[in-house]
């Protein structure tokens, strides 16, 4: 079986997007704890909307114009 981890970020000043080919579930699962952990510092989840399920992370500023998201995959 196949593990991606997908990340993207936006703001208003700059926008990232990457994707990661891992080798199992657990370096996968330490990679996407990594990029959630990651948003969680760059956008303050207080007051913005937040779906944390356990393959998919995502929070959502809209009033500054700012989301970002990290979901596992596995082929």
């Amino acid at each position: 079986m196949k593990y991606r981890v997908v990340f993207e970020f936006q703001s208003e000043d700059s926008s990232m997007s990457d994707v990661y080919n891992c080798k199992d579930e657990d370096q996968a699962r330490e990679k996407f704890d990594e990029l959630q952990d990651s948003l969680v510092h760059a956008i303050d989840p207080a007051g913005c909307e937040v779906t944390d399920e356990p393959a998919f992370y995502c929070v959502i500023n809209r009033e500054q114009g700012i989301y970002g998201y990290v979901r596992l995959l596995a082929d």
